[in-house]
């Protein structure tokens, strides 16, 4: 590295290259090689999932047969024992993942998401029927969600984010239903407020998969607003309808600023969905089947024009990424005279960069 530091910074002299390009060179030697890609680990990742597909299938298609005689603690040991393998060998395959390295870490993950619903299930095979079902269901499900967290977080993909959804979704029904709470508004709110949660996630960039980030907070956002129209009292019915005018808004002015096409079709779904709702109800249904299809189009019409018109604004800049190096050092991104070194990362006199 110091040879080529010398190369670039005589390149640099000579007016061959600027200190920007030879600040280029040197960062892309130093980013770790990426991991060797083929027909052997695309073969041995496929490998990796049908034997895990084996495992679980073998194990459930045994305890179909044999529910009866193993009784409650032969069933909770095997899908125990399952669960430890499953998340053992997810997180030996996760040790062994080089830098880059998407095939093992998409394996990983699907193992550790696998360990997750099989050791929530034993936990449901060991406190049914010895206490509470709705406290049985609710400590299942917060187990549930412990593992697949603790899987994302040593393994991210998409399966894995999506896992964790689905678990805290649950967990938080399980929580209501444990506290004897079957009103949908309140789950409703729950859902909606998960979204928001992942909302924020997606925001900060404090999940891997962005876009599945977003789609999964519109989904439970939607599904939350939606979900309190459901009992069908003139009181929840307009909270629903609130609640997806503004998740629709939100997710247009989230266009605005982000150009995800994720938010714009929630925000045409929301439209479409919350209009002829609330007309429908408005009117006593007298706009009929044909009226309320009706106006969704000319919603779904008009929230696509809408969209296109976005679409047409100026794109928002874009954060900067970091310090950018003109005549400066390259690897700290320090300040460094025009004839600097390339390598180090304070000022330096004309001269090569070994010295």
């Amino acid at each position: 590295m110091d040879a080529l530091s010398a190369a670039l910074d005589r390149l640099v002299e000579r007016g061959v290259l600027d200190r920007g390009q030879a600040g280029a060179v040197l960062a892309e030697m130093a980013a770790p090689a990426a991991a060797p890609k083929g027909a052997r680990r695309l073969l041995g990742e496929i490998a990796g999932y049908l034997g895990a597909s084996f495992v679980v299938g073998a194990t459930l298609l045994f305890l179909g047969e044999q529910w009866d005689s193993l009784g409650t603690a032969g069933v909770v040991a095997i899908l125990a024992g399952m669960a430890a393998v499953l998340f053992g060998a997810g997180l030996v395959v996760r040790l062994r993942q080089a830098a880059g390295d998407d095939v093992r870490r998409r394996l990983s993950s699907t193992l550790l998401t696998a360990s997750a619903a099989a050791a929530a299930f034993a936990v449901l095979a060991l406190l049914e029927g010895d206490t509470d079902d709705s406290f049985a269901r609710l400590a299942s499900a917060l187990t549930g969600l412990v593992v697949v967290l603790a899987g994302y977080v040593l393994s991210r993909s998409a399966l894995g984010q999506l896992g964790v959804a689905v678990a805290a979704l649950v967990a938080y029904g399980n929580l209501l239903e444990a506290l004897d709470v079957f009103d949908t508004v309140p789950f409703g709110l729950g859902s909606l407020g998960l979204g928001v949660v992942w909302a924020v996630l997606a925001w900060r960039r404090l999940v891997t998969e962005r876009r599945l980030a977003l789609a999964i907070a519109v989904v439970l956002a939607l599904f939350g607003a939606q979900f309190t129209i459901i009992d069908g009292t003139d009181a929840e019915n307009y909270l629903g309808y609130v609640l997806t005018t503004l998740v629709a808004a939100a997710c247009f002015t989230a266009y605005i600023r982000i150009r995800e096409w994720v938010v714009l079709a929630g925000g045409v779904a929301g439209a479409t969905l919350v209009v002829p709702e609330f007309l429908y109800d408005v009117t006593d249904g007298s706009l009929g089947a044909s009226g309320v299809m009706l106006v969704a189009g000319l919603t779904l019409l008009a929230g696509s024009l809408a969209g296109l018109r976005i679409r047409r604004l100026p794109d928002p800049p874009d954060p900067p990424d970091g310090p950018t190096v003109s005549g400066g050092s390259v690897a700290s991104g320090g300040p460094a005279a025009a004839g600097g070194s390339v390598a180090s990362g304070g000022p330096a006199a004309d001269g090569p960069v070994g010295t």
